[in-house]
């Protein structure tokens, strides 16, 4: 296990070498749930491999995309902080490894180890002020103001820039593909597809292989603001 995520980063060795003890891994076929919403929380999950798609649905069936989670990331921790119900549900992108903690082990591992519980705390908060911004983003008026924050939102999860005529760019990879972007916009994947193709005739974006590079953040960042929103 490899622990990236910020919260986690810091760990002391002993409680590294603890939630290492504990884990099991566990390998995901492509749209593969890991769980389902409302399902016990009865782990907390590590991404080893590969992405996981994160997502809320409502209550007519729809649903909502609020993050795609890089190898490194960590999730199912608000089920495992409150020991109740996981509130979203998680599906793996492609082939995914991701080890799981059981929340009863991660609980008694916390009491050994103080930074644990001080971390899984840190990572609840992180999460909700995402969830904050996803809410403010989907209370644009327009699809393309949404479009653009969603892929600022997603490029800055992933932060995996590729280098172009010696310049690092923001880019979201081909296993983030448009449906994924109209679930996290509000929008059809057709009226996405249009819009991508205006930002590239324009030069805010470039789509080489299915992957989406940022040329314009400044001016995805203006879409927001040109609607009057701070």
């Amino acid at each position: 296990m490899i622990f990236t995520a910020p919260e986690f980063s810091n760990l002391s060795p002993a409680a590294q070498a603890d939630l290492r003890a504990a884990a099991q891994t566990r390998r995901f076929a492509n749209n593969q749930f890991v769980y389902l919403q409302d399902d016990d929380a009865e782990a907390l999950f590590f991404v080893l491999v590969g992405h996981v798609r994160l997502s809320y649905l409502m209550e007519d069936g729809s649903a909502v995309l609020f993050s795609i989670l890089p190898c490194g990331e960590i999730f199912g921790e608000l089920g495992v902080f409150e020991g109740g119900r996981y509130c979203d549900m998680a599906t793996a992108i492609g082939a995914t490894t991701i080890a799981s903690v059981p929340a009863a082990a991660y609980i008694s591992l916390s009491s050994r180890h103080a930074e644990l519980a001080a971390a899984l705390g840190k990572l609840v908060a992180r999460r909700y002020r995402s969830y904050i911004g996803l809410t403010r983003d989907l209370s644009l008026r327009t699809l393309q103001a949404r479009l653009a924050q969603a892929l600022l939102r997603i490029a800055d999860t992933l932060n995996a820039p590729v280098v172009r005529d010696g310049v690092k760019i923001a880019s979201i990879g081909q296993m983030v593909t448009q449906t994924d972007l109209g679930l996290m916009a509000r929008g059809a994947r057709g009226n996405v597809n249009r819009i991508l193709k205006d930002w590239e005739r324009s030069g805010l974006v470039a789509i080489c292989d299915r992957t989406i590079l940022i040329l314009d953040r400044e001016r995805l960042e203006s879409l927001p603001l040109e609607e009057g929103i701070p």
